[in-house]
C-alpha cells in the first residue's frame, strides 16, 4: 500500500488517521492495564493479611495449619507405600521359613 501525500487536499487521508488513532489508543490501552495490574499486585498481601484475620487466626496461625495439614497429607500419601514394602518383606521372611 502506497500512502501518497496530496498537497492539493486539505483534508487527511481517512485511513492515515484511522491508523493513527488505533495505535495511539493501543499505547493508552495496554499502559492503563499495566497500571490497573500494578495496582492490583500492590494491594494484594494486605488483602491477604486482612483474609486471614477475618477468620479469627492470625497469619502465623494459619501457616502453622497449613504446615500441619501438608504433613498429613504427606503422611497420608507415603505410609500405604510403606505398607506394601513391609507387607512384601513380611511374605518373603515367612516363606523362607515354611
Amino acid at each position: 500500500m502506497r500512502i501518497r501525500l496530496n498537497s492539493d487536499n486539505p483534508r487527511p487521508d481517512p485511513m492515515i488517521v484511522l491508523i493513527t488513532l488505533l495505535i495511539a489508543h493501543a499505547g493508552t490501552t495496554m499502559a492503563q492495564q499495566l497500571n490497573i495490574t500494578t495496582e492490583a499486585i500492590k494491594t494484594t498481601p494486605p488483602a491477604v493479611v486482612s483474609l486471614l484475620h477475618a477468620g479469627g487466626m492470625t497469619p502465623s496461625d494459619w501457616i502453622t495449619v497449613l504446615t500441619l495439614a501438608y504433613l498429613a497429607l504427606q503422611i497420608g500419601l507415603i505410609v500405604p507405600k510403606y505398607l506394601e514394602k513391609f507387607r512384601h518383606w513380611w511374605e518373603r521372611i515367612r516363606g523362607g521359613r515354611s
